[in-house]
């Protein structure tokens, strides 16, 4: 069942131009942020952006930014767009110390966020370069296990013009969401025979978003070793959450470059990263492509005059500016407790696990308490989020929204209408609570949300749980009397 979100809120003072710029986010996700942060009461909590405050407020503000200069004259001017040679180098240390395995600064690559990183990958694999014996192609397949981001659509498909294929996971019984080989294999043969044309590109989180699994080594391993048996296949690993780790996690994170399959095929294997969960600074939109791929490393540069076309950098288009890296720079060169101790990024990373682990705690009980499901087993991992099922509760009758209740243009097209009513009566008095309806994010069953549980600090998440536990108390049936 599709509908289009057309959300009730209790903002009466909205105007014509607000609204209006509401129906033009058609991203569910930041259509909500912008609510939240510029219309909606004080009260109203957002639990469905994916953002993080633990950090920001537990260190970063008073050992980063209250000793941060306002902007030197030195970053009014002109940066490469890809970033200097010396963040660069202070960026894959950062990344060597988190993927286990050392990673080249030549192969580093700043712009202006993680989405900007995928769609530089996408359009650098399009180019025909010397040596590349297949580019990608307009309506290429891209495998992605579903649920997933939906920020990916927008990355491959508006301008480099890909085809999305979501690799479904089950919804049911002891494997619901589990990954497995099989699973990606049968959807690159099923899209292969229904378009002629075999998927050219598999994409991996991991940790994943929502559901905020790590996957094992042996999985990825076996999981790669399948993809690049296809010598057309590109796999890109999303490693934005890798830092996102709880101390009860039995499964520790494994980046794609600490495998033994990128050893065999560094070419085909790209990373993406960037500082806006894990450090929690999703405003500045700085993200990095880490490549060894020469057409890749062109493509981020600029390519040479070799008598071939010769192609401004992509990162030209999106780039990693000076204002990024002044704050940026502050970040990796900070040192923890003054001149000569351990950098501020190695400490905050290490307290960052310890602030993830209790929140996640506190936060579960109350899921726990308000007696709301979740997907999460013991021993996993479960990065920023939790990934909600509420599908008891689909088909339950929801109160109408009051006459006089203002609705808002906010639009996410193909979510379930049942799964969209939930989504509405949260964000209504009293409850005003915001959780992302797992439709947005392509989820294979209604009646799951996401929570970001790092979105707010614990006690505010856990209040805002109260109110949505409350709110679906009314919802179920009452027993009659005998």
């Amino acid at each position: 069942m599709k509908t289009n979100v057309a959300s009730t809120g209790p903002h009466p003072s909205v105007s014509p131009e607000e609204a209006d710029r509401l129906a033009r986010m058609p991203d569910l996700e930041q259509a909500l942020a912008f609510y939240h942060r510029h219309l909606a009461p004080p009260t109203a909590v957002d639990l469905s952006v994916a953002e993080n405050v633990l950090v920001y407020d537990d260190s970063m503000q008073k050992t980063v930014f209250a000793n941060t200069s306002l902007l030197p004259e030195k970053n009014i001017h002109y940066f490469p767009p890809y970033g200097t040679d010396e963040l660069r180098q202070q960026v894959a240390a950062l990344l060597t110390k988190a993927f286990g395995r050392e990673v080249d600064a030549e192969n580093v690559f700043g712009t202006a966020g993680v989405a900007s990183a995928l769609e530089c990958l996408a359009f650098a694999l399009k180019n025909n370069a010397p040596g590349v014996p297949a580019p990608l192609e307009d309506g290429d397949g891209v495998l992605i296990p579903a649920p997933y981001w939906q920020g990916f659509n927008w990355s491959f498909e508006q301008r480099p013009k890909l085809t999305c294929v979501p690799v479904n996971l089950p919804t049911e019984g002891p494997h619901a969401f589990r990954l497995t080989v099989d699973l990606i294999r049968n959807q690159y043969e099923e899209h292969k025979k229904q378009t002629g044309r075999a998927p050219r590109l598999l994409v991996l989180t991991n940790p994943h978003n929502p559901l905020g699994v790590n996957y094992s080594k042996s999985l990825l391993e076996d999981i790669y070793a399948w993809a690049l048996g296809h010598r057309d296949l590109h796999i890109i690993s999303d490693e934005i959450y890798c830092h996102s780790q709880l101390d009860s996690s039995t499964t520790p994170f494994t980046s794609a470059v600490a495998l033994d399959a990128y050893s065999e095929h560094p070419t085909r294997i790209h990373v993406v990263w960037g500082f806006a969960k894990d450090f929690g600074l999703s405003g500045f939109r700085t993200g990095f492509v880490v490549s060894q791929n020469t057409v890749v490393k062109d493509a981020m540069l600029g390519s040479k005059d070799t008598g071939a076309e010769v192609r401004h950098p992509m990162s030209w288009f999106t780039p990693f500016d000076s204002l990024k890296h002044h704050v940026i720079g502050a970040v990796l060169s900070a040192s923890a407790d003054g001149p000569g101790s351990d950098l501020y990024t190695t400490v905050a990373m290490k307290t960052y696990r310890s602030l993830l682990s209790k929140s996640f705690a506190e936060v579960k009980d109350s899921l726990r308490r308000n007696g709301i499901k979740h997907l999460h087993h013991d021993g996993d991992n479960a990065a920023q989020f939790f990934w909600l099922d509420l599908r008891d509760y689909l088909d339950l009758p929801v109160p109408p929204a009051p006459a006089d209740t203002m609705p808002l243009p906010l639009t996410a097209p193909g979510l379930d209408i049942r799964e969209e009513g939930l989504f509405n009566y949260f964000r209504r008095q009293p409850t005003e609570v915001s959780l992302l309806p797992g439709g947005v994010m392509h989820s294979p069953a209604p009646g799951f949300f996401r929570l970001c549980y790092t979105a707010r600090q614990p006690g505010e998440v856990s209040e805002a749980i109260d109110r949505v536990g409350t709110a679906l108390a009314l919802l179920r049936p009452r027993a009659q009397p005998s």
